[in-house]
């Protein structure tokens, strides 16, 4: 009995010894799939918010995924969002602010959404994969609130949080 207790426990060992080993190897493939904006892998945008105006997405991008890491840097408590809008022919970052001015928060639904990172707060980061195709975009958020504290005021693109950028 002893016997065979001792050749039971002496198949194990090298069973777990060969997982431990195979567990160790995968975990160290799926370290090397995390995306970044090297050659042949899917760029990583850090955008952040800072006195109510966007900062670090560059004014022509690529075209297929892509990452942003959005960052609320305001120096005091303020909910903000990055929504990615299309810009249609014709129209401009302009038209987007003087609708937000004319009709608030509501006015967001007149354009067409390509996502959305929402609810970052002052200190927060999220982040989010878009993927777009070539054409006119920008960044806006529809958030209401003001620096001196409270929800109410104008959504925060009709004061200029809006960021235009081309896809290419």
């Amino acid at each position: 009995m002893i016997k065979a207790r001792s050749l039971r426990f002496s198949r194990v060992i090298p069973m777990v010894a060969v997982l431990t080993i195979v567990a160790g190897t995968l975990g160290a493939c799926s370290k090397g799939t995390t995306s970044s904006s090297g050659s042949g892998s899917q760029p990583i945008y850090n955008v952040y918010v800072q006195k109510f105006r966007f900062h670090g997405l560059p004014s022509s991008l690529p075209s297929g995924n892509f990452t942003v890491n959005f960052t609320n840097r305001e120096s005091f408590p303020i909910n903000h969002e990055m929504v990615m809008i299309g810009i249609p022919s014709g129209k401009t970052t302009t038209d987007v602010m003087n609708a937000a001015k004319a009709k608030g928060p509501s006015s967001e639904d007149q354009w067409l959404h390509f996502g959305e990172i929402p609810d970052v707060f002052t200190g927060a980061t999220k982040s989010q994969v878009f993927d777009l195709q070539p054409g006119s975009y920008a960044i806006a958020c529809w958030q209401t609130g003001k620096a001196n504290g409270g929800t109410n005021g104008p959504p925060h693109v009709a004061i200029g949080m809006i960021f235009p950028f081309t896809v290419k």
